[in-house]
This record gives structure tokens, sequence and C-alpha cells, in this order.
């Protein structure tokens, strides 16, 4: 099975998120509970942004590296982006449901929980349309 250049390129998005989901949304399940004070919220954003910088200046160098190609884009990736866009979509939608619901029910203290919740939605959300991205590549 060979991939095209395109199609590594959501796989690496997809990792992307796995592995964010694996390093930073533990500090926030464990802070559920806790106000968060400004300083731990920069330096965690911090370490997330240079993570972020890194991960991609990496994978992206080698990808480029290895498929000399340019992609090229028709009216087929046209489509799927609009249509893995088009769920991304509905699926804020739903979350923005979600989280106003949880804004409702909850007390102003707990702001821990509402971050993570946030984050999970987020992370859910990218990998779902992500992977169906990824699927409508293969498919069509």
């Amino acid at each position: 099975m060979t991939l095209s250049k395109k199609e590594i390129s959501i796989l690496i998005e997809i990792v992307f998120s796995i592995l964010f989901a694996l390093i930073f949304l533990p500090y926030f399940y464990r802070n559920q509970e806790t106000v968060f004070v400004f300083s731990e919220v920069i330096g965690i954003v911090t370490r997330i942004i240079i993570f972020s910088v890194i991960y991609f200046s990496i994978t992206y160098s080698l990808l480029e590296f290895t498929y000399k190609r340019t992609i090229t884009e028709d009216e087929r990736c046209d489509m799927i982006n609009s249509k893995s866009y088009k769920l991304g979509y509905l699926l804020y939608e739903f979350s923005l449901l979600i989280f106003i619901g949880t804004l409702i029910n909850s007390s102003i203290h707990q702001n821990g929980r509402i971050i993570f919740l946030i984050l999970v939605l987020l992370l859910i959300i990218s990998i779902i349309k992500s992977s169906y991205q990824f699927y409508l590549h293969r498919t069509f």
C-alpha cells in the first residue's frame, strides 16, 4: 500500500493529535480541580507551541525530503476537503452545544474541568476530521 504525499500529510496531523493527547492532556486532567495560575498557563502553552513547531518542522521537512513532487490539487481534493471540513464544522457545533451545557451546569470554580473538556472535544474533532479526510483520499 503506497501512500501519496497528501495522505502522509494527513497522517502527520493525526499522529500529532494523538501525541498531544498522550503528552499534554494528562496535565490538564490532573489539574481539573485546581484554579489555573496565569504563569502555569503561560508555561504549558509555551511548551505546547515549542512541541508543535519542532514536531511539524521535523515531520514536514522529512516529508518534503522523501517526496520531491508537489501535491497536485484537483476537483477531487476540493471535494474531499469540503466534505471533511463540513464534518469538522458539524462536530464543532455539537461540541459548542456540549460546552454551553457544561458552563450552565457548572460553577465558576471549575474552570479546570471546562478547559479539559474543551481540549478533549477539540482533539476528538481533529482526529475524526483528519481520519475522515484520510478515508476519503483512500476511497475516491
